[in-house]
């Protein structure tokens, strides 16, 4: 496309003409989501379900604890109307009904004034 900075063209713009659809972040999440439906349906002595659905023990450092990958994936399924994570492992299930949901944009509110 041949846009730099010192063009001062807006994110917005540059997008509408290349007819993009989502941005960035919803498309981390659709494929977070996407992944995190895959490692439901495999079997549960793979490694990747374990770590999904394992409880580290032990003792957390001072101060805020961090986000961990069921905290993401609970925000991206909120921003798809699914209330819970239970929910969201029994639509998992069904991989047809699972793709649609992902494929959905999220809902996420509205945007600051300063990103228009």
């Amino acid at each position: 496309m041949g846009v730099t900075r010192l063009d001062k063209i807006r994110n917005t713009h540059i997008k509408e003409s290349l007819n993009l659809d989502q941005d960035v972040m919803d498309k981390v999440s659709t494929k977070r989501l996407k992944y995190f439906g895959h490692v439901l349906r495999i079997k549960p002595t793979r490694y990747q379900k374990i770590t999904v659905e394992g409880n580290v023990t032990g003792n957390r450092p001072r101060g805020r604890p961090p986000k961990d990958g069921l905290d993401c994936i609970s925000e991206d399924c909120k921003a798809r109307s699914i209330s819970r994570l239970t929910d969201a492992s029994r639509l998992a299930a069904d991989r047809n009904t699972w793709h649609t949901i992902t494929i959905q944009n999220p809902s996420r509110g509205l945007l600051p004034s300063w990103t228009s």
